[in-house]
This record gives C-alpha cells, sequence and structure tokens, in this order.
C-alpha cells in the first residue's frame, strides 16, 4: 500500500509538472507574439506583474540566446559546406541578391 502511495504521489507530481510546462510555453509564445506586435516593454512587464506572460527583459535575454545559437549553428554549417554553399540575401521576401 506504501508503494502504490508513493506511486500515485509521483504520477500527480507529473501531471502538475506538464501542466506546469504547458503553461509556461503558453506565456513564452504569447510574450513572442507581443513582442513581434511591437507592443512596448512597460506593457509586456505590466502583463507580467498579472501573472499572463513574462518580462520583456527575459524575453530579450532569450531572443539574444536564440540570435547566439541559430549564428554559431550558420557558421559551422558554412565551415562544413563551403565548397557547395550558395548564400542569398532575401530582402522583404521581393528582391532576392547574391
Amino acid at each position: 500500500m506504501d508503494h502504490m502511495t508513493r506511486l500515485i504521489v509521483f504520477i500527480y507530481y507529473l501531471l502538475a509538472l506538464l501542466n506546469n510546462t504547458k503553461i509556461n510555453c503558453f506565456k513564452i509564445d504569447l510574450i513572442y507574439y507581443l513582442d513581434l506586435v511591437n507592443m512596448s516593454n512597460k506593457g509586456l512587464n505590466i502583463m507580467a506583474n498579472l501573472g499572463v506572460s513574462i518580462t520583456s527583459k527575459m524575453i530579450d535575454c532569450k531572443k539574444k540566446k536564440m540570435l547566439d545559437t541559430h549564428k554559431g549553428y550558420i557558421e559551422n554549417s558554412l565551415e562544413k559546406y563551403i565548397e557547395n554553399a550558395f548564400v542569398l540575401n532575401i530582402n522583404n521576401y521581393h528582391n532576392i541578391y547574391i
């Protein structure tokens, strides 16, 4: 019986963890969208204080980390496939520069 009680408690914690993960992912997606549509940092922080999203400072840190990771991935890929690389600069999806 003690083993079953511990198993049930473990399952409850696991379900709570999954729920929190989904909620946190939603908060991050929401703040990314609001940042994309140029909501002010003051507005983003007000939403964070209400518990609806994360702070603007945190989203700036996440965006910088994503930028650094992407930059490193591109640099490594170009170094690896330099002989077969073809780089295009697409400007507003209307003009292509080689």
